[in-house]
């Protein structure tokens, strides 16, 4: 059965985790200049809107849909808590985002440190937000 106060602990917990940890790499990004070699017109402008769409759609595979899954499926999952985060982390970066970003890297003419932010930032992301879920259905 699926606990609605869970899932709403899910969201606001995850929620606010990934804009913090956005807001940080975001920093990071500007301070090591990784957009620098990107031609302007490919880059997403700055600014209140594009940041608040960002949010809405990391929210929703980051937070929501793991946090829908987990509820069904924690009480077959072989290991709990913040191991099946990791876990499931792991699995989704290594399913979905290596290939993705290899074959960005050779069709496309990307700096090698932007890739690699994206996918490190994208790991860090991933891995908080399913290692929170997975704490907070072990409490």
């Amino acid at each position: 059965m699926v606990s609605y106060r869970l899932l709403l602990a899910c969201l606001v917990v995850g929620t606010v985790y990934l804009a913090a940890l956005s807001y940080a790499l975001d920093a990071l990004e500007r301070k090591l200049r990784l957009t620098a070699d990107i031609p302007a017109n490919l880059l997403e402008q700055d600014g209140f809107t594009s940041t608040v769409v960002n949010l809405l759609m990391e929210t929703l595979f980051y937070v929501v849909i793991p946090a829908l899954g987990y509820s069904f499926f924690y009480l077959v999952i072989p290991f709990s808590g913040i191991r099946a985060g990791f876990a499931g982390a792991l699995l989704a970066l290594v399913i979905g985002s290596a290939p993705v970003v290899m074959r960005l890297s050779v069709r496309l003419k990307l700096p090698l440190s932007y890739l690699l932010y994206a996918v490190l930032s994208h790991f860090l992301k991933l891995a908080g937000t399913l290692a929170l879920i997975g704490y907070l259905y072990a409490l």
